[in-house]
Protein backbone atom coordinates (compact mmCIF):
# COMPACT_ATOMS: atom_id res chain seq x y z
CA UNK A 1 0.00 0.00 0.00
CA UNK A 2 1.19 3.52 -0.82
CA UNK A 3 -0.10 6.29 1.45
CA UNK A 4 0.35 10.00 0.71
CA UNK A 5 -1.40 13.18 1.76
CA UNK A 6 -3.59 13.05 -1.40
CA UNK A 7 -4.22 9.37 -2.10
CA UNK A 8 -3.90 5.84 -0.77
CA UNK A 9 -3.00 3.14 -3.29
CA UNK A 10 -3.63 -0.57 -2.89
CA UNK A 11 -1.96 -3.11 -5.19
CA UNK A 12 -4.44 -5.73 -6.40
CA UNK A 13 -4.59 -8.76 -8.66
CA UNK A 14 -7.26 -9.09 -11.33
CA UNK A 15 -7.67 -12.87 -11.47
CA UNK A 16 -9.77 -13.75 -14.49
CA UNK A 17 -9.96 -16.03 -17.52
CA UNK A 18 -6.82 -17.94 -16.57
CA UNK A 19 -4.69 -14.86 -15.85
CA UNK A 20 -3.34 -12.97 -12.85
CA UNK A 21 -3.22 -9.37 -14.03
CA UNK A 22 -1.57 -6.63 -11.93
CA UNK A 23 -4.07 -3.98 -10.87
CA UNK A 24 -4.30 -1.09 -8.41
CA UNK A 25 -7.05 0.73 -6.55
CA UNK A 26 -6.29 4.37 -5.76
CA UNK A 27 -8.47 6.10 -3.18
CA UNK A 28 -8.64 9.69 -1.93
CA UNK A 29 -6.71 10.05 1.32
CA UNK A 30 -9.57 12.13 2.72
CA UNK A 31 -11.97 9.19 2.58
CA UNK A 32 -14.62 11.17 0.71
CA UNK A 33 -15.24 9.51 -2.67
CA UNK A 34 -17.23 11.22 -5.43
CA UNK A 35 -17.13 8.31 -7.89
CA UNK A 36 -15.48 5.04 -8.83
CA UNK A 37 -13.64 5.16 -12.16
CA UNK A 38 -12.63 2.04 -14.08
CA UNK A 39 -9.58 3.01 -16.19
CA UNK A 40 -9.12 0.77 -19.26
CA UNK A 41 -5.67 0.83 -20.94
CA UNK A 42 -5.01 1.44 -24.62
CA UNK A 43 -3.06 -0.52 -27.21
CA UNK A 44 0.49 -1.88 -26.89
CA UNK A 45 1.80 -3.72 -23.84
CA UNK A 46 1.25 -1.39 -20.89
CA UNK A 47 1.81 -2.39 -17.29
CA UNK A 48 -0.43 -1.33 -14.41
CA UNK A 49 1.24 2.09 -14.27
CA UNK A 50 0.89 2.85 -17.96
CA UNK A 51 4.54 2.13 -18.75
CA UNK A 52 5.74 0.06 -21.72
CA UNK A 53 8.74 -1.97 -20.51
CA UNK A 54 9.08 -3.95 -23.76
CA UNK A 55 9.52 -0.60 -25.56
CA UNK A 56 11.75 0.84 -22.81
CA UNK A 57 9.20 3.66 -22.50
CA UNK A 58 7.97 4.89 -19.12
CA UNK A 59 5.38 7.69 -19.34
CA UNK A 60 3.61 6.36 -16.19
CA UNK A 61 0.41 7.69 -17.73
CA UNK A 62 -2.19 5.57 -15.91
CA UNK A 63 -0.57 5.86 -12.49
CA UNK A 64 -0.39 9.64 -12.83
CA UNK A 65 -3.98 9.92 -14.04
CA UNK A 66 -5.33 7.66 -11.30
CA UNK A 67 -3.46 9.51 -8.55
CA UNK A 68 -4.38 12.95 -9.85
CA UNK A 69 -8.04 11.94 -10.08
CA UNK A 70 -7.92 10.55 -6.55
CA UNK A 71 -6.54 13.87 -5.36
CA UNK A 72 -9.81 15.32 -6.71
CA UNK A 73 -11.85 12.80 -4.72
CA UNK A 74 -12.30 9.78 -7.00
CA UNK A 75 -11.57 6.08 -6.56
CA UNK A 76 -9.73 4.71 -9.61
CA UNK A 77 -9.18 1.06 -10.50
CA UNK A 78 -6.60 0.36 -13.22
CA UNK A 79 -5.01 -2.79 -14.59
CA UNK A 80 -2.27 -3.95 -16.94
CA UNK A 81 -2.83 -5.10 -20.48
CA UNK A 82 -1.86 -8.66 -21.33
CA UNK A 83 1.56 -8.92 -22.93
CA UNK A 84 5.32 -9.13 -22.37
CA UNK A 85 6.76 -7.04 -19.59
CA UNK A 86 3.40 -6.11 -18.08
CA UNK A 87 3.50 -8.55 -15.17
CA UNK A 88 0.49 -10.54 -16.37
CA UNK A 89 0.87 -14.25 -15.63
CA UNK A 90 -1.10 -17.08 -17.25
CA UNK A 91 -2.43 -19.43 -14.56
CA UNK A 92 -4.50 -21.80 -16.70
CA UNK A 93 -3.03 -22.81 -20.09
CA UNK A 94 -6.41 -24.10 -21.26
CA UNK A 95 -8.36 -20.92 -20.50
CA UNK A 96 -5.81 -18.10 -20.87
CA UNK A 97 -5.66 -18.22 -24.72
CA UNK A 98 -9.39 -17.47 -24.91
CA UNK A 99 -8.84 -13.78 -24.09
CA UNK A 100 -5.84 -13.16 -26.32
CA UNK A 101 -8.08 -11.73 -29.04
CA UNK A 102 -10.05 -8.52 -29.51
CA UNK A 103 -13.14 -9.94 -27.81
CA UNK A 104 -10.97 -10.78 -24.83
CA UNK A 105 -10.40 -7.10 -24.14
CA UNK A 106 -14.10 -6.61 -23.40
CA UNK A 107 -14.24 -9.77 -21.30
CA UNK A 108 -11.31 -8.60 -19.18
CA UNK A 109 -12.75 -5.08 -18.84
CA UNK A 110 -16.05 -6.58 -17.64
CA UNK A 111 -14.18 -8.68 -15.10
CA UNK A 112 -12.32 -5.55 -13.99
CA UNK A 113 -15.64 -3.78 -13.39
CA UNK A 114 -16.63 -6.62 -11.05
CA UNK A 115 -13.20 -6.61 -9.38
CA UNK A 116 -13.40 -2.85 -8.78
CA UNK A 117 -16.74 -3.26 -7.01
CA UNK A 118 -15.33 -6.09 -4.88
CA UNK A 119 -12.26 -4.05 -3.90
CA UNK A 120 -14.45 -1.09 -2.92
CA UNK A 121 -16.83 -3.27 -0.91
CA UNK A 122 -13.92 -4.93 0.89
CA UNK A 123 -12.83 -1.47 2.09
CA UNK A 124 -16.39 -0.30 2.84
CA UNK A 125 -16.19 2.40 0.17
CA UNK A 126 -19.59 3.47 -1.18
CA UNK A 127 -20.03 5.57 -4.32
CA UNK A 128 -23.02 7.12 -6.07
CA UNK A 129 -21.46 7.18 -9.53
CA UNK A 130 -19.57 4.54 -11.52
CA UNK A 131 -17.61 5.79 -14.52
CA UNK A 132 -15.91 3.83 -17.30
CA UNK A 133 -12.88 5.58 -18.80
CA UNK A 134 -10.81 4.25 -21.68
CA UNK A 135 -7.61 5.63 -23.19
CA UNK A 136 -6.91 5.39 -26.93
CA UNK A 137 -7.83 1.83 -28.01
CA UNK A 138 -9.24 1.45 -24.51
CA UNK A 139 -11.87 4.07 -25.40
CA UNK A 140 -13.25 1.61 -27.95
CA UNK A 141 -13.29 -1.12 -25.29
CA UNK A 142 -15.16 1.09 -22.81
CA UNK A 143 -17.61 2.03 -25.59
CA UNK A 144 -18.30 -1.67 -26.10
CA UNK A 145 -18.76 -2.10 -22.35
CA UNK A 146 -21.14 0.88 -22.26
CA UNK A 147 -23.30 -0.61 -25.02
CA UNK A 148 -23.23 -4.16 -23.65
CA UNK A 149 -25.70 -5.78 -21.27
CA UNK A 150 -23.52 -4.41 -18.44
CA UNK A 151 -23.77 -0.84 -19.70
CA UNK A 152 -26.53 0.10 -17.26
CA UNK A 153 -23.94 -0.18 -14.47
CA UNK A 154 -22.06 2.83 -15.84
CA UNK A 155 -23.39 6.29 -15.03
CA UNK A 156 -20.89 7.95 -17.33
CA UNK A 157 -18.17 7.24 -19.90
CA UNK A 158 -14.91 9.10 -20.57
CA UNK A 159 -13.29 8.69 -23.98
CA UNK A 160 -9.64 9.70 -23.59
CA UNK A 161 -7.87 10.33 -26.93
CA UNK A 162 -10.26 7.91 -28.58
CA UNK A 163 -10.06 7.03 -32.29
CA UNK A 164 -13.11 7.49 -34.50
CA UNK A 165 -12.02 4.83 -37.01
CA UNK A 166 -10.62 1.30 -36.80
CA UNK A 167 -7.02 0.53 -35.87
CA UNK A 168 -5.82 -0.05 -39.43
CA UNK A 169 -7.30 3.30 -40.42
CA UNK A 170 -5.31 4.97 -37.64
CA UNK A 171 -2.13 3.28 -38.89
CA UNK A 172 -2.78 4.63 -42.38
CA UNK A 173 -3.13 8.17 -41.03
CA UNK A 174 0.21 7.88 -39.26
CA UNK A 175 2.18 7.21 -42.45
CA UNK A 176 2.71 10.94 -42.92
CA UNK A 177 4.03 11.30 -39.37
CA UNK A 178 6.43 8.35 -39.48
CA UNK A 179 7.75 8.63 -43.05
CA UNK A 180 10.01 11.13 -44.89
CA UNK A 181 7.93 13.26 -47.33
CA UNK A 182 9.50 11.80 -50.48
CA UNK A 183 8.62 8.25 -49.35
CA UNK A 184 5.01 8.81 -48.24
CA UNK A 185 3.34 7.86 -51.52
CA UNK A 186 5.14 4.51 -51.81
CA UNK A 187 4.74 3.73 -48.10
CA UNK A 188 1.01 4.45 -48.33
CA UNK A 189 0.63 2.24 -51.41
CA UNK A 190 2.35 -0.69 -49.70
CA UNK A 191 0.38 -0.22 -46.51
CA UNK A 192 -2.93 -0.09 -48.38
CA UNK A 193 -2.14 -3.38 -50.08
CA UNK A 194 -1.23 -5.09 -46.80
CA UNK A 195 -4.32 -3.68 -45.06
CA UNK A 196 -6.48 -5.09 -47.84
CA UNK A 197 -4.99 -8.57 -47.32
CA UNK A 198 -5.57 -8.35 -43.55
CA UNK A 199 -9.15 -7.14 -43.89
CA UNK A 200 -9.90 -10.03 -46.25
CA UNK A 201 -8.29 -12.50 -43.85
CA UNK A 202 -5.72 -13.54 -46.45
CA UNK A 203 -1.98 -14.26 -45.97
CA UNK A 204 0.29 -11.29 -46.60
CA UNK A 205 2.79 -12.03 -49.41
CA UNK A 206 6.40 -12.37 -48.26
CA UNK A 207 7.51 -9.48 -50.49
CA UNK A 208 5.99 -7.01 -48.01
CA UNK A 209 8.17 -8.28 -45.15
CA UNK A 210 11.22 -6.40 -46.46
CA UNK A 211 11.75 -2.79 -45.52
CA UNK A 212 11.85 -0.45 -42.50
CA UNK A 213 10.28 -2.02 -39.37
CA UNK A 214 7.05 0.00 -39.50
CA UNK A 215 3.92 0.36 -41.59
CA UNK A 216 3.45 -2.42 -44.15
CA UNK A 217 6.56 -4.28 -43.03
CA UNK A 218 5.42 -4.34 -39.39
CA UNK A 219 2.06 -5.80 -40.37
CA UNK A 220 3.59 -8.30 -42.80
CA UNK A 221 6.02 -9.67 -40.19
CA UNK A 222 3.42 -9.81 -37.42
CA UNK A 223 2.33 -13.26 -36.20
CA UNK A 224 -1.01 -14.49 -37.52
CA UNK A 225 -2.54 -13.96 -34.07
CA UNK A 226 -1.52 -10.30 -34.18
CA UNK A 227 -2.97 -9.73 -37.65
CA UNK A 228 -6.21 -11.38 -36.59
CA UNK A 229 -6.37 -9.04 -33.59
CA UNK A 230 -5.77 -6.07 -35.90
CA UNK A 231 -8.54 -7.21 -38.24
CA UNK A 232 -11.05 -7.69 -35.41
CA UNK A 233 -10.17 -4.36 -33.82
CA UNK A 234 -10.37 -2.54 -37.12
CA UNK A 235 -13.86 -3.93 -37.78
CA UNK A 236 -15.23 -2.18 -34.67
CA UNK A 237 -16.61 1.28 -35.55
CA UNK A 238 -16.18 3.68 -32.60
CA UNK A 239 -18.66 6.23 -33.98
CA UNK A 240 -21.34 3.58 -34.40
CA UNK A 241 -20.86 2.67 -30.73
CA UNK A 242 -20.99 6.34 -29.74
CA UNK A 243 -24.27 6.78 -31.59
CA UNK A 244 -26.04 4.21 -29.42
CA UNK A 245 -24.54 5.02 -26.01
CA UNK A 246 -27.10 6.09 -23.44
CA UNK A 247 -24.77 7.31 -20.71
CA UNK A 248 -23.43 10.81 -20.20
CA UNK A 249 -20.14 10.95 -22.12
CA UNK A 250 -17.08 13.17 -21.87
CA UNK A 251 -14.69 13.25 -24.83
CA UNK A 252 -11.17 14.37 -23.88
CA UNK A 253 -8.88 15.40 -26.74
CA UNK A 254 -5.42 16.89 -26.88
CA UNK A 255 -4.53 19.38 -29.60
CA UNK A 256 -0.93 18.09 -29.83
CA UNK A 257 -1.90 14.42 -30.16
CA UNK A 258 -0.04 12.98 -33.15
CA UNK A 259 -1.28 9.44 -32.52
CA UNK A 260 -5.01 10.21 -32.53
CA UNK A 261 -5.34 13.75 -33.97
CA UNK A 262 -8.02 16.28 -33.14
CA UNK A 263 -10.51 15.34 -35.86
CA UNK A 264 -11.12 12.01 -34.12
CA UNK A 265 -12.29 13.66 -30.92
CA UNK A 266 -14.46 16.04 -32.91
CA UNK A 267 -16.03 13.18 -34.88
CA UNK A 268 -16.82 11.24 -31.71
CA UNK A 269 -18.25 14.40 -30.13
CA UNK A 270 -20.49 14.99 -33.14
CA UNK A 271 -21.74 11.38 -33.16
CA UNK A 272 -22.57 11.69 -29.47
CA UNK A 273 -24.29 15.06 -29.90
CA UNK A 274 -26.44 13.61 -32.67
CA UNK A 275 -27.91 10.98 -30.34
CA UNK A 276 -29.20 13.21 -27.53
CA UNK A 277 -27.74 16.69 -27.90
CA UNK A 278 -25.67 18.64 -25.43
CA UNK A 279 -27.46 17.39 -22.33
CA UNK A 280 -25.44 14.15 -22.22
CA UNK A 281 -22.28 15.07 -24.14
CA UNK A 282 -19.32 17.21 -23.17
CA UNK A 283 -16.06 17.90 -25.02
CA UNK A 284 -12.85 18.75 -23.17
CA UNK A 285 -10.21 20.04 -25.58
CA UNK A 286 -6.76 20.91 -24.23
CA UNK A 287 -4.74 22.43 -27.10
CA UNK A 288 -1.21 21.84 -25.85
CA UNK A 289 -1.33 18.24 -24.64
CA UNK A 290 -0.11 15.05 -26.31
CA UNK A 291 -1.62 11.59 -26.63
CA UNK A 292 -0.54 10.99 -23.03
CA UNK A 293 -2.12 14.32 -21.96
CA UNK A 294 1.18 15.99 -21.21
CA UNK A 295 2.71 19.22 -22.48
CA UNK A 296 5.79 17.96 -24.32
CA UNK A 297 8.51 20.47 -25.27
CA UNK A 298 8.66 20.94 -29.05
CA UNK A 299 12.27 19.74 -29.23
CA UNK A 300 11.22 16.35 -27.80
CA UNK A 301 9.95 14.14 -30.61
CA UNK A 302 9.37 10.51 -31.61
CA UNK A 303 9.71 7.80 -28.93
CA UNK A 304 10.98 10.35 -26.40
CA UNK A 305 7.75 12.33 -26.76
CA UNK A 306 5.66 9.17 -26.38
CA UNK A 307 7.43 8.26 -23.14
CA UNK A 308 7.80 11.82 -21.83
CA UNK A 309 7.84 11.70 -18.01
CA UNK A 310 5.91 13.80 -15.55
CA UNK A 311 2.32 14.19 -14.48
CA UNK A 312 -0.77 14.59 -16.62
CA UNK A 313 -1.59 18.22 -17.40
CA UNK A 314 -3.79 19.27 -14.44
CA UNK A 315 -6.53 20.58 -16.74
CA UNK A 316 -7.38 16.99 -17.70
CA UNK A 317 -8.11 15.49 -14.24
CA UNK A 318 -9.73 18.77 -13.16
CA UNK A 319 -12.02 18.69 -16.20
CA UNK A 320 -12.96 15.06 -15.61
CA UNK A 321 -13.68 15.83 -11.95
CA UNK A 322 -15.94 18.77 -12.82
CA UNK A 323 -17.83 16.72 -15.40
CA UNK A 324 -18.32 13.72 -13.09
CA UNK A 325 -19.88 15.94 -10.44
CA UNK A 326 -22.53 17.14 -12.92
CA UNK A 327 -23.85 13.59 -13.45
CA UNK A 328 -27.11 12.99 -11.60
CA UNK A 329 -26.62 10.42 -8.88
CA UNK A 330 -28.78 7.33 -8.73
Amino acid sequence: MTDTTEYVEHPCTLATHGWNIPAALTLPASGDVASAILLIPGSLYSDVNGDYPSWNSFPHVYAHLARQLSAHGHAVYRFAKLGPGTGSVATDPDVSPTVRDWGGRLRIATAALDAMRQELEARDVHVDRVIGAGHSEGSVVVSQLATSDRGSELDGVVLLAGPSVGLLGIMREQVGVMTPPNEIAEATRRLDEVIAYIRRGEPVPAEFAAGPPSGATALATMPDEGRRYMRETDATDPTALAAVMRQSVLVVQGGADSSVPTHHGERLRDALLARNGEATTEYLFVPEVSHMFKVVPPEVTGPAAFGYPGQIDPRVPAGIDQWVRTITTR
